[in-house]
């Protein structure tokens, strides 16, 4: 095998070394551009660092996460050689899983840092401080541009989700 070759079958074993080093390692990470970050079922009790600001579904269900705050979905940025730097921005998200972790209560800006959040799943029987989604429409059902999402009978009662209103 010719050199050239040999750097054309290292270099794509290294480009996925440095997209597995990228994600924490209590979880597990999928994708590049658009990435899907695991954590659930871990026994965590914070967020691990490194999660990728690219993160666009980020489960951390099943976990010890007792409170829900803003700094939970800031993600570190990497520098132009791919290494994560002290530096972080909010996260990409679409969906989050909170779901299943002993969450009494979600901070009155636990979102704000999460303008593209589209669904949420929080545990069932969770209570949202007066402003965490502005204001709280009396229907309990509505806030701010999300619509808690109908439970199917076959689905698990433990948790409960709201999508953001088209």
């Amino acid at each position: 095998m010719m050199w050239c070759e040999r750097v054309a079958v290292v270099l794509p074993l290294l480009a996925l070394f440095q997209r597995v080093e990228a994600c924490p390692a209590e979880c597990h990470c999928i994708g590049q551009a658009r990435v899907s970050v695991y954590c659930d079922f871990r026994g965590l009790e914070e967020v691990p660092v490194n999660i990728p600001v690219t993160t666009t579904h980020l489960d951390l269900s099943g976990n010890r996460f007792t409170k829900v705050v803003p700094e939970m979905f800031l993600g570190y940025v990497n520098d132009s050689e791919g290494v994560f730097t002290t530096q972080t921005a909010p996260l990409t998200l679409k969906v989050i899983h909170l779901d299943l972790n002993p969450v009494a209560v979600v901070n009155e800006h636990a979102f704000d840092a999460t303008p593209s959040l589209e669904l949420i799943y929080l545990p069932f029987d969770v209570k949202i401080q007066r402003q965490t989604f502005a204001e709280m429409k009396t229907d309990k059902s509505t806030f701010d541009g999300y619509d808690r999402v109908a439970t199917h009978p076959l689905e698990d009662p433990h948790f409960v989700a709201f999508s953001r209103s088209l």
